[in-house]
């Protein structure tokens, strides 16, 4: 691909499920399902994959993310707002595929939360754009299959004290094509430094080690789709990227308002659906890739 300038799965996965703060995050997808933070905030975060081989001897894939998030809450926290930015980077080193590989999703999340002293209930909408740069870049070349409409309704009850269960539904494309998918999860305080977050479709592991320092094990999808052109802008396609990210985070706050994160993880089960120069439409797997990031978190 050009480069551009600027043992079965499941048993494993359901295994680091029972196994397993909300954290910045350096992944493709845009997570309109998760629980917006309590603070207005400016984060931004950087992913690297390592390379990936992809079966049939067809090469090897190298990915990276960048992020940009910006929301404001209002002064009850009933109300948010904001924008955000998800730009991939994916290459190709033996195939070319009918896109420059850059892909961006830019999104407008706004979040209502009711709350009253047992269930909350929560509506998440977030118009985006998903296209690749070639796209982006000349917005008379834009059509509907660019837009993407997120959206979520989420209940949350308490349990007790220390359980609340959280369910509801979910569209977005964190599992690469556009779904509506079931959301449940447990959340248990297990220890006043101890979270855990047990459902569909993600699950995390929280320790508070010191009073700045928060750790966070998780395993997520982490899935796209984009509209893209070719070179000549003449060939429209879908490129759909579709994974799952087990990721251990380190978050510390180094201010009263700043918060520095890093973290190593695996891409795991990476899928790809793109369409070649020549028009041919392939899919592709790869195998797992380690990955590293790290970013920072602004609280206004």
């Amino acid at each position: 691909m050009r480069k551009a300038d600027p043992t079965p799965f499941c048993v494993s996965l359901a295994a680091l499920w029972l196994y397993l703060a909300c954290v910045p995050d350096s992944l493709a997808s845009v997570d309109i399902c998760q629980k917006p933070v309590s603070d207005s905030y400016f984060s931004t975060d950087f992913n690297k994959h390592n390379q990936s081989s992809l079966e049939g001897n067809l090469g090897n894939a190298r990915q990276e993310n960048y992020d940009l998030d910006l929301v404001v809450k209002s002064k009850d926290n009933g109300l948010s707002f904001g924008f955000g930015h998800r730009y991939t980077i994916i290459n190709f080193d033996r195939i070319t595929p009918g896109t420059n590989g850059h892909l961006h999703t830019l999104f407008l999340p706004f979040h209502k939360l009711s709350q009253n002293n047992h269930r909350n209930f929560r509506v998440s909408i977030a118009p985006a754009v998903s296209a690749s740069s070639n796209v982006i870049n000349h917005p008379g070349r834009y059509t509907a299959d660019a837009l993407q409409l997120l959206a979520a309704l989420v209940w949350d009850r308490h349990l007790s004290d220390q359980v609340s269960l959280q369910y509801g539904i979910c569209g977005d494309h964190r599992f690469g094509s556009y779904q509506i998918y079931p959301l449940i999860s447990v959340h248990w305080q297990l220890h006043p430094d101890w979270e855990a977050e047990l459902g569909y479709p993600a699950a995390r592991l929280s320790h508070q080690l010191s009073p700045k320092l928060n750790s966070v094990l998780r395993i997520t999808p982490d899935g796209n789709e984009w509209y893209v052109l070719d070179e000549d802008r003449t060939q429209r396609s879908k490129f759909v990227y579709e994974s799952y990210a087990l990721e251990w985070t380190f978050n510390w706050q180094v201010r009263e308002k700043l918060t520095l994160t890093a973290s190593v993880g695996r891409q795991l089960r990476n899928r790809y659906q793109i369409t070649l120069q020549d028009g041919s439409r392939i899919q592709l797997a790869g195998d797992s890739a380690s990955r590293i990031a790290a970013g920072l978190r602004w609280r206004f």
